[in-house]
């Protein structure tokens, strides 16, 4: 081989995933691309949602705090077991709101909370009311469960 030849194959760019002397090119994504980020888009009605569960929690955590001290309470360990609850809501809906899955799992455990301290205050007719939200919240989110951090 000449020494024109060699200079020649020496200088040329080396493509990867071809032979040294084949004519045939190949081209590979850059390693270093990062994905677009995927635009979160909450929606008015998940909006909504949140911002009634966020006022809710805060009104009835209110009331419940209030009626905690009432002399007609048999179970006041129940009612603070609810005003936790509330409270954990009110974390929970900014946690969604932000995306992050913890507000999931807070939201959760508080429904297991209020659905423990429904069924040993009111009984069976507790658990649709305490599942519905959560029902709901799932509804609005099941197009969404990838958007969490």
């Amino acid at each position: 081989m000449s020494t024109k030849a060699k200079n020649k194959r020496a200088s040329s760019p080396k493509v990867s995933g071809t032979k040294p002397g084949s004519t045939k090119t190949s081209y590979t994504k850059p390693m270093n691309k990062k994905k677009a980020p995927v635009k979160k888009v909450h929606g008015a009605l998940l909006t909504t949602v949140l911002v009634i569960m966020g006022v809710h929690g805060i009104v009835a955590a209110y009331m419940y705090y209030s009626m905690s001290t009432a002399p007609t309470v048999q179970r006041p360990w129940i009612i603070g077991m609810m005003v936790l609850h509330f409270l954990a809501n009110i974390a929970a809906a900014v946690g969604i709101y932000y995306w992050k899955k913890w507000g999931l799992y807070i939201y959760g455990a508080s429904t297991i909370l209020a659905l423990v301290a429904g069924l040993i205050s009111v009984g069976m007719w507790s658990v649709f009311y305490m599942v519905l939200p959560l029902a709901i919240v799932g509804w609005l989110l099941r197009t969404k469960w990838d958007y969490f951090e």
